[in-house]
């Protein structure tokens, strides 16, 4: 697999921005918010004690476990990523029903959840537009290059 060259399409750049910001907001989120993702965090995670410390560990790592993805797309055109990125978009679809029995009868979702939930689907499926395609397909090189 070969570093992509070239300028990405609208649709990679702006799949990138979104999952980017996406990141940004949730890592925010999370370290601004110490205590109650412990606590969140316990609670998904018998077993293991969480102090200040291995929370702060844990937000960090699911900060770059979501750029993952991101990097293998806009540096190596990874396919593979592309369809992960759509697998756990979706995956996030699928799991809202229980969201919302988690909220309770008679309360809203918050509206940073919905709307991370729309920007996740709204990005995964720049991946899958036509210029998107043609840049996966020519493995990240400009479309000019590839189709000559």
């Amino acid at each position: 697999m070969s570093l992509a060259r070239g300028p990405r399409p609208l649709s990679i750049r702006l799949f990138a921005a979104v999952f980017l910001a996406l990141a940004a907001a949730s890592f925010a989120y999370q370290i601004t918010h110490l205590a109650s993702m412990q606590a969140v965090f316990a609670s998904s995670m018998a077993g293991i004690d969480f102090d200040r410390d291995r929370t702060i560990v844990v937000i960090c790592a699911r900060a770059v476990i979501t750029l993952i993805p991101v990097a293998l797309i806009w540096f190596l055109a990874s396919r593979v990523a592309r369809w992960l990125v759509l697998l756990l978009a979706v995956g996030r679809l699928v799991w809202l029903p229980f969201a919302l029995a988690a909220v309770g009868p008679g309360q809203v979702m918050p509206w940073p959840w919905v709307a991370s939930l729309l920007l996740s689907l709204a990005g995964a499926g720049l991946l899958f537009t036509r210029k998107s395609a043609r840049w996966f397909s020519g493995g990240g090189r400009p479309a000019a290059l590839v189709f000559e």
